[in-house]
């Protein structure tokens, strides 16, 4: 899956890692077995539009970078959707 296929924009590893650490997000990466490859994920909490609950955005990759754009791309739908931060 490239990052083109999923509307994302491409980010270097250290712009993933960095966006990441500014979100609070987290990335993890899975096993490799028998007739499927491993896949990294991201997992960001969602910008909040009500104090009270909590959303999390998880979106996979075939690369960390690809992971991370991906869940920067829904960070900032979510954003646009919710308006600004308070």
């Amino acid at each position: 899956m490239s990052g083109s296929r999923t509307g994302a924009q491409p980010m270097t590893a250290d712009e993933a890692i960095a966006w990441l650490r500014q979100v609070d997000g987290e990335l993890y990466r899975t096993r490799r077995s028998v007739g499927a490859r491993a896949a990294w994920v991201a997992v960001v909490p969602a910008p909040r539009i009500d104090p009270r609950r909590s959303r999390l955005i998880i979106a996979l990759g075939e690369s960390l970078e690809e992971a991370a754009a991906t869940a920067a791309r829904q960070w900032r739908e979510d954003l646009t959707l919710t308006g600004p931060l308070h």
